[in-house]
């Protein structure tokens, strides 16, 4: 066997032994170089395995060249003659956000979804690709995370929202059973690939986009990074252990963030102590956001949204604001994720008669999009009996006011700040109304003319908060 292809062999072998735990694997199959070199090698890894290495291979049709039928046939062509298993899926592109990034969604959207129990994904991107996102990246302004570069392997799925490929590599979240994508040939130069190929008389495709400069990763591959490597031969290696050193970086960002959130958390997870937080270091206090944001799957906050969650928004009491589907309020001494989506829910703002005519006392009733109210038989408590039928359930409007049993008539707004109710739920608290008189606040108290009297019949009305917490 040519040497070429025995030294490439021997190098995926012992990336697939650090980085994979299975040796059953879907290949993603582009057509191109780098794909073909990798699935012609992993069959020659699997003669070796004496059935222990099983092979299938994925094509991922993204409709946007003319040439896309004719490649997803030479995919299963090569497939065929190389006695793998191959599927073919078409995706539609949305481009709005533009094209790369759409197309990577989707693609990897329909890796995911193939997978098979566990099986792992192979991807064929080489040290090229690698030096090519470093490039971008640090243009992009990237810290440490960014600086990564692409993992050799890590988790798939829990992506929270980020760009799949974007994640760098992590020791987090390492639970068994779960799928995963292993870059076997992300320290291999491009050229050992085309050697490979050539000493295996390989045919592949070429796609034409590859060569549109008008798309920033195709500039740095065509002129910006041959212009470095002919002053700078070696900068590949140089660049590989710094990216290696901010690998560790943020490691050790990591740790120090998990340190801290335990410091700053609470009995929720979507609820952390505001005053913790302002004791740390603006440094500090950016990390551990970013990390315990990142953990309820909210999107990578960019430079300016963190700056201003730490410097603006955190240091006042009252302040609020929205990060892509999450509410961040703070309230006193505690920062709360809120679900956009929930807190945007309509709740029912027409009359609800379901206490009249009243037979039994419900045990609880389900309100739209707002928890539910509960009620508890009680004896000279809550509301009278013989008027809990007539009621109806409204919300607020503004410039309600009511006299509860044994306190002076207060406006509604004033009773909801004295027993510290957070300020989202203030307009979803539900209200029980008699005709126009709002006879009871659930939880906080009711109006003295409507309230059970000593040795009377009553009925205690509480509410059940809808949960509008973040969730992962």
């Amino acid at each position: 066997m040519n040497n070429s292809v025995q030294q490439l062999l021997a190098k995926i072998d012992a990336a697939l032994n650090e980085q994979a735990r299975s040796r059953h694997f879907l290949l993603g199959l582009s057509g191109g170089l780098d794909s073909v070199v990798l699935l012609h090698a992993m069959t020659r890894l699997r003669e070796r395995s004496g059935g222990s290495l099983q092979l299938r291979a994925l094509h991922i049709n993204h409709q946007l060249q003319e040439q896309s039928a004719t490649w997803a046939e030479g995919c299963a062509n090569l497939c065929e003659s190389l006695a793998v298993e191959f599927s073919s899926v078409e995706v539609t592109i949305n481009a709005s956000a533009g094209i790369e990034n759409a197309a990577r969604q989707a693609r990897y959207g329909e890796f995911e979804s193939a997978l098979r129990e566990n099986e792992e994904l192979l991807l064929a991107h080489h040290r090229d690709d690698q030096m090519e996102t470093l490039l971008l990246r640090l243009i992009r302004g990237s810290g440490s995370r960014g600086l990564s570069g692409i993992p050799a392997s890590r988790e798939l799925g829990g992506g929270q929202g980020r760009g799949l490929e974007s994640e760098p590599g992590s020791e987090q979240s390492r639970e068994q059973g779960r799928s995963r994508l292993v870059r076997p040939l992300l320290e291999i130069d491009r050229e050992e690939l085309l050697r490979y190929a050539e000493a295996a008389e390989l045919s592949w495709v070429e796609d034409s986009s590859n060569e549109d400069e008008s798309f920033d990763r195709n500039y740095c591959r065509h002129t910006l990074l041959p212009l470095i490597e002919a002053r700078w031969p070696g900068y590949r290696e140089s660049w590989s252990k710094s990216a290696a050193l901010a690998r560790e970086s943020e490691a050790l960002l990591q740790e120090l963030a998990a340190m801290d959130l335990a410091d700053i958390a609470t009995a929720s997870r979507s609820v952390v102590r505001r005053d913790k937080l302002l004791a740390l270091s603006a440094t500090r206090r950016r990390n551990v956001l970013r990390f315990w944001l990142e953990g309820l799957g909210v999107e990578e906050l960019g430079w300016h949204q963190l700056h201003q969650l730490s410097d603006e928004v955190i240091p006042s009491s009252t302040a609020s604001v929205l990060i892509g589907g999450c509410q961040l309020h703070c309230y006193r001494e505690t920062l709360h994720a809120l679900s956009a989506s929930a807190l945007e829910t309509d709740v029912a703002i027409e009359e609800l008669s379901v206490l009249s005519p009243l037979i039994t006392i419900p045990s609880e009733v389900e309100l739209t999009n707002n928890g539910s109210l509960g009620f508890t038989e009680a004896l000279g408590e809550g509301v009278a009996m013989d008027k809990l039928g007539a009621m109806t359930i409204r919300y607020r409007q503004g410039g309600e006011a009511c006299r509860l049993l044994g306190r002076p008539n207060k406006s509604l707004k004033k009773i909801l700040q004295e027993v510290e109710m957070q300020p989202w739920l203030r307009s979803r608290i539900p209200l029980l109304y008699s005709g126009d008189e709002l006879a009871c606040i659930p939880g906080i108290g009711v109006s003295e003319a409507w309230a059970a009297k000593d040795g009377e019949a009553g009925c205690l009305i509480d509410w059940q908060q809808p949960d509008l917490a973040l969730r992962p």
